[in-house]
């Protein structure tokens, strides 16, 4: 274990990180990306710092295989995307880059500051960058070239320990972004860290700021859940610590009705799960549709003319079940087109048939007029 110094005010060295080999950390450097690996090669042999960050240095710990990559650097934006071909900057609050390489895309973000707190967007140094990540877990940068782990935070002896440790002060922490508070509750799940006592205080206490979250966050989180294959143990976590709510309303109604609506949701997100596991797919219309699919069999019972008016009563059904997500539209008609069953066609009643009279002939006697008078000879009196 080395450990990495920085001079402090008074001109003394002090301590800022740990920095773990490989025999330390454990991390096996052959299951590391090729093109992530590639990027940071890059990167550094232009001059800058680079490092694997947040999740994928998180799972490669826990043995697993990562989804995607982040990359951190001390490049600026514009500078990165000078670097690679394929690559475009996105973002307005926090600008950062997206590399493609084939179908994927690596994040590329640059160093931020502390200096206007942790959800500020200037440019800062890698030790302030740590301070600003949300839990220790999240907050380790690993170097596959040098095949070492940076700890500015203490967060792989967190992880030893099981333990879902915040970075940001508790009083700051879920005030300055709720949406921290879903996440805090997604990584427990994914990884079966205990939350700490005042974790799970601050957490109750600061319940109700979600509800002025974006919206476009809380359908980034969501999205983040139904992909998570473990989306029935978070949603059932979220209902636990009152924060189900604003993100999934439609759910949580399910969930709290009790008998067997409250049963057949509680099948959906185990079906929803298995497929996932299974199927690695992360079609959003292949997954909506599972918690859908309630709502939609309500809409079918209603009565329609015809099965045109029929989905278009599943499509609003579902459409309010998900509020106030904004899924994309192509997405929900997607998932309703999955569990939608058209109605039989209604037949219409047959009338009896009603037989024509005709018309009789001229001069023909109408027997419905009785017999006219003939002209019969008689006897004068």
């Amino acid at each position: 274990m080395l450990v990495r110094y920085q001079t402090g005010p008074d001109g003394k060295p002090v301590k800022k990180a740990i920095v773990y080999t490989q025999g330390e950390h454990g991390i096996d450097p052959n299951v590391v990306d090729p093109d992530a690996v590639r990027i940071l090669e890059r990167l550094r042999n232009s001059g800058y710092a680079a490092y694997i960050v947040g999740g994928a240095v998180r799972d490669l710990i826990l043995g697993r295989s990562p989804k995607d990559y982040d990359i951190v650097t001390d490049a600026e934006p514009p500078r990165i995307k000078k670097l690679f071909y394929r690559s475009r900057i996105i973002g307005k609050r926090f600008r950062l880059v997206h590399v493609y390489v084939g179908e994927r895309v690596y994040e590329v973000s640059t160093f931020r500051s502390i200096a206007n707190g942790t959800i500020g967007n200037t440019y800062g140094t890698i030790d302030e960058d740590a301070k600003r990540r949300d839990f220790s877990m999240n907050a380790l940068y690993f170097d596959p070239l040098e095949r070492k782990l940076v700890d500015y935070v203490g967060g792989l002896k967190d992880m030893r320990a099981h333990r879902l440790v915040p970075v940001i002060p508790l009083k700051t922490i879920f005030v300055e972004d709720p949406v921290r508070m879903i996440r805090a509750v997604k990584y427990a799940v994914a990884t079966g860290f205990v939350i700490p006592f005042m974790t799970r205080h601050a957490i109750r206490k600061n319940a109700s700021l979600l509800e002025g979250a974006s919206v476009s966050r809380l359908g980034e989180e969501a999205n983040k859940i139904l992909y998570s294959g473990n989306a029935g143990g978070i949603i059932e976590e979220l209902l636990r610590y009152r924060l189900l709510s604003p993100i999934m309303p439609g759910i949580e109604a399910a969930l709290l009705s009790g008998g067997s609506r409250a049963a057949r949701m509680r099948e959906s997100l185990r079906d929803l799960d298995e497929y996932v596991v299974e199927t690695g797919d992360k079609k959003l219309g292949m997954l909506l549709s599972f918690i859908v699919r309630e709502a939609v069999s309500d809409a079918e019972a209603l009565p329609a003319e015809d099965a045109q008016i029929a989905y278009r009563n599943a499509l609003d059904a579902a459409r309010t079940f998900l509020f106030p997500l904004t899924m994309p539209r192509v997405e929900v008609e997607a998932a309703v087109r999955l569990v939608f069953k058209a109605p039989e066609p209604r037949q219409k009643p047959k009338r009896p048939r009603r037989r024509r009279r005709r018309k009789p002939p001229t001069g023909a006697v109408d027997p419905s007029q009785g017999v006219p008078p003939t002209d019969v000879p008689h006897d004068d009196d």
